[in-house]
């Protein structure tokens, strides 16, 4: 993305767009030159989504102290629609480092996209570089709050990314076809990479060829996951599966029984059937506290079950239904 400016006595000046990835930080940083538009700001992301080293869920700081103009609402709409489509189920910060003059009109900007978008992308503006980092690293999060303990701290309770956990195990909310998906099924198999989905196939070639039925659990690599393996169990739809809280209850027995099964001794859960699925939150956070509880009083090797959800919301949903 080259962008032409006149320099010192009359001379072009040619200037690029940048990006760069630091994957041990989790982080993408952009450098913005010249006139910024929806289409400009998305190409450049999509360079950026197309490197090797890009994971899904990075962080971004990006600074525009050399770029200009104004975006309508058109242009906002766009790059929202674009957000949406790229966002993943874990808190995301966007840093923008704008000149001081700038801020009143970006500020709009950003309001109005964070707005639309949600909770699960934070957009913030900064003046200072060193200042965006410390809270794109996440300074301001008070660590204290983020975990709740049940079951003499075997049982963990907090928000998060699932994807990023160096645990024995992290559980999938899979579908039945085992070939990924969206929302933590697509985040999993994106992060941890073909591997996974190699695996998959082979399972349904080998034992599945329907797909994995509702309620139960099988184990693979993790690929590229900070994790040793992946757990894939397939949640109940709520409204179109029987007996969905035996369904539900099942996933977490299940999950549990197979890592128990290969001696492994922390697994993280997400919210399974509580997304597009549909099961209600309350109901679910009774049925699996009660299901995790139950298992662990058969399976004493299993150190840690981490139950890892989406947003602060979720979480407190789940803390006032369980049942530990």
């Amino acid at each position: 993305m080259r962008i032409g400016q006149d320099g010192i006595e009359g001379m072009s000046i040619v200037m690029e767009s940048s990006y760069s990835i630091d994957a041990s930080a989790n982080l993408i940083r952009l450098k913005v030159w010249g006139e910024l538009t929806a289409e400009s700001l998305t190409e450049l992301l999509n360079q950026a989504r197309a490197d090797p080293q890009y994971v899904p869920g990075m962080h971004a700081i990006a600074d525009y102290r050399e770029a200009y103009g104004n975006w309508d609402y058109s242009e906002i709409q766009r790059f929202r629609d674009y957000l949406v489509h790229i966002a993943v189920p874990c808190e995301v910060r966007w840093a923008a480092i704008f000149k001081p003059g700038n801020l009143a009109a970006a500020g709009h900007v950003l309001i109005l996209i964070s707005e639309a978008v949600g909770s699960d992308i934070k957009l913030r503006m900064f003046e200072e570089p060193a200042a965006a980092l410390r809270w794109v690293r996440g300074a301001d999060r008070p660590e204290a709050s983020m975990s709740h303990k049940f079951l003499n701290g075997r049982v963990e309770v907090r928000t998060g990314d699932i994807t990023g956990l160096p645990v024995d195990a992290v559980v999938n909310a899979a579908n039945s076809s085992l070939l990924g998906g969206g929302g933590v099924d697509g985040a999993i198999h994106s992060r941890g990479g073909q591997e996974i989905l190699r695996a998959c196939r082979e399972l349904r070639e080998t034992c599945y060829p329907r797909g994995l039925p509702a309620g139960e659990a099988v184990l693979t690599t993790a690929g590229n996951l900070p994790a040793r393996y992946v757990i894939h169990t397939v949640g109940p739809v709520w409204g179109r599966d029987q007996q969905p809280d035996a369904l539900l209850a099942s996933c977490y027995k299940k999950s549990l029984a197979l890592a128990a099964d290969h001696s492994l001794e922390s697994v993280a859960f997400p919210a399974i059937s509580t997304g597009a699925y549909g099961y209600p939150k309350d109901e679910a956070a009774a049925i699996a506290s009660t299901a995790i509880m139950e298992a662990l009083s058969q399976a004493g090797a299993i150190e840690q079950v981490s139950l890892v959800f989406f947003s602060d919301a979720d979480r407190d949903v789940f803390l006032a239904n369980q049942q530990f």
